[in-house]
């Protein structure tokens, strides 16, 4: 729920472009790491709750870490009314593993620490979620982006200008944010 309110805010946020008609990045700063000793402890637990759940391959895993929050992560920005429903029929398989795989690709790549200048930043997997210009990764940003996605998604998602595959948001508090694909 909380996210949803993040891309209409960036919609209508975004700063007008400077008189010489170059673009900034109207996006919140944020700070790329793979260090998992830097995630404060709330994180780092949700972070884990998460791979035991997507390597128990059972989708129902998920569910008591849903019941603990006070919001449940978005899954999908129209909001269905039970989040593991959702990743249960909207995967391949029928029954979810392919998405607990994919969670599981997504928590084992580099993050980012999203909106560093806020008191409540978000902590996303992976880090290419947010990079503001995917067409100018390095080799090794490619290599992190093809650890999860082939080379035609990427391909795709450049030419989109941006990064509209999965990605795992989870709250400096703990609170699993969302699980997400598509703006």
């Amino acid at each position: 729920m909380r996210l949803i309110a993040l891309p209409l805010f960036v919609l209508f946020a975004v700063p007008a472009p400077a008189q010489d008609d170059i673009e900034t990045y109207p996006y919140p700063l944020y700070e790329i790491s793979s260090d998992l000793s830097a995630l404060p402890a709330p994180v780092a637990q949700t972070r884990q709750r998460l791979i035991d759940a997507a390597l128990s391959g059972d989708i129902e895993a998920l569910r008591p870490i849903i019941a603990e929050q006070k919001f449940p992560p978005t899954v999908s920005y129209g909001e269905p009314d039970d989040a593991v429903d959702y990743l249960k029929t909207y995967s391949a398989d029928g029954e979810g593993l392919e998405n607990l795989a994919i969670l599981l690709d997504l928590l084992n790549a580099p993050y980012a620490v999203f909106d560093t200048e806020s008191d409540d930043p978000s902590y996303v997997w992976p880090y290419l979620a947010v990079m503001e210009d995917l067409s100018a990764l390095t080799p090794a940003q490619k290599v992190d982006a093809y650890r999860i996605v082939t080379h035609e998604q990427l391909t795709e998602l450049v030419e989109l200008e941006a990064w509209y595959y999965w990605r795992v948001y989870i709250g400096k508090d703990g609170e699993w944010q969302a699980f997400v694909a598509g703006d």
